[in-house]
């Protein structure tokens, strides 16, 4: 039987239909087209500032916010506007058409969770501008249309391989437990998670929780269970996991934020989230110049080191403005972003026509808790 399509993508839908079918009125004024700056690169954020979406938005605008700062006077010039899509999956597919339509934005950076099935891919082609996703997205080149996306986060598979390693190297995978709060990051790791155990001949043993339920299902099994990956962002499970002590370990998810790891106090010293390796204490000093610069700068300016997420939102304008430097036409930058590295705070990026997520494996390491205020140390 074919599936019913979802509420998110029938929303999508509607909103690029009314935007495609909706006639004009003819004697309505004509609404005016935005001047045009010949030495400006224009780029549009979309980020979840309020509401309960997570994770929040707030680290990736200091980033970038950061970023344009240090770079004010570089040529092209970098015009950001940041807009809250406030936690709405039909907001976010409003906003983006208006950044490409109404705004003529040059490019969007898409940095908030979201649903990357036909009717997104659909409405990123749509835009006909490079679309930078700094949140986990699967790879954007596998969809026949998936010409103008870009994953600057690691793929939910790398994600999930990295993890299940680091796993596996610890004890034999079987008793296991992938939880999942089933949010739309929950979602997208717990279906990565049981894809890499299938592949490894494993059956995944998935717990469905709520924020309701949350603390009387998972107590009793985190406190009997070696290995437990928690999927999505944490905040649901922060209650049940403060009970953990010696003898289980849990997995965050990349998403997960300092302030959500500390807490979980005592706990937080048996957790172990997948990131960068370049935003760990050890690995600042050792990094290139630009990567030590960004986490004290950043660490600065908010008093919190920045997470692998921020890191990446920052990234989305370096490499933007890099493949913009000849011309700001956006097909242009599409194809100096596809045929090449770029190395940025978070990995060195490689694309190419048929591989638009650049994340470097090589750059994910395990990530371990120091302090609120202190970058994470690698495992």
């Amino acid at each position: 039987m074919e599936r019913a399509p979802s509420t998110r993508t029938l929303v999508v839908a509607l909103v690029l239909l009314l935007g495609a079918c909706t006639a004009a009125n003819p004697s309505a004024s004509p609404t005016p087209v935005p001047t045009r700056d010949p030495n400006a690169l224009n780029v549009t954020a979309l980020l979840d500032l309020s509401g309960s979406r997570a994770p929040n938005g707030a680290p990736q605008r200091d980033a970038l916010q950061l970023w344009a700062d240090q770079h004010s006077t570089a040529t092209p010039r970098v015009k950001l506007k940041i807009v809250d899509v406030a936690s709405s999956p039909s907001k976010t597919a409003l906003e983006l058409r208006r950044a490409a339509v109404d705004d003529r934005a040059d490019a969007i950076v898409v940095g908030v969770s979201v649903d990357y099935d036909d009717a997104f891919v659909a409405a990123v082609q749509l835009t006909g501008v490079p679309v930078l996703f700094t949140l986990p997205i699967p790879e954007p080149a596998t969809h026949e249309r998936g010409g103008w996306a870009f994953a600057l986060a690691p793929t939910p598979a790398q994600l999930a391989r990295s993890v299940l390693d680091d796993a596996a190297g610890r004890t034999a995978l079987g008793a296991d437990l992938v939880v999942s709060d089933e949010s739309t990051t929950a979602i997208v790791e717990r279906v990565a998670l049981t894809n890499e155990l299938a592949r490894r001949r494993l059956t995944a043993n998935v717990v469905t929780v709520t924020q309701a339920d949350a603390t009387q299902k998972l107590r009793p099994l985190l406190a009997t269970t070696p290995i437990v990956f928690l999927a999505g962002t944490p905040r649901t499970y922060i209650e049940a996991a403060r009970a953990v002590t010696v003898g289980t370990s849990l997995y965050l998810s990349y998403l997960c934020d300092f302030a959500d790891i500390a807490d979980l106090h005592d706990a937080a010293a048996l957790v172990v989230w997948p990131g960068s390796r370049w935003i760990a204490a050890p690995s600042t000093s050792q990094s290139n110049p630009a990567r030590a610069t960004f986490v004290q700068a950043f660490t600065d300016r908010t008093g919190s080191p920045p997470t692998s997420v921020a890191a990446s939102a920052s990234d989305a304008l370096a490499l933007l403005w890099g493949a913009a430097e000849k011309s700001i036409d956006p097909a242009s930058v599409r194809d100096r972003l596809q045929s090449g590295t770029f190395t940025g705070v978070s990995t060195t990026y490689t694309f190419s026509p048929s591989q638009h997520a650049g994340f470097n494996a090589g750059d994910l390491a395990l990530l371990r808790f120091v302090g609120q205020r202190t970058s994470p140390a690698l495992r």
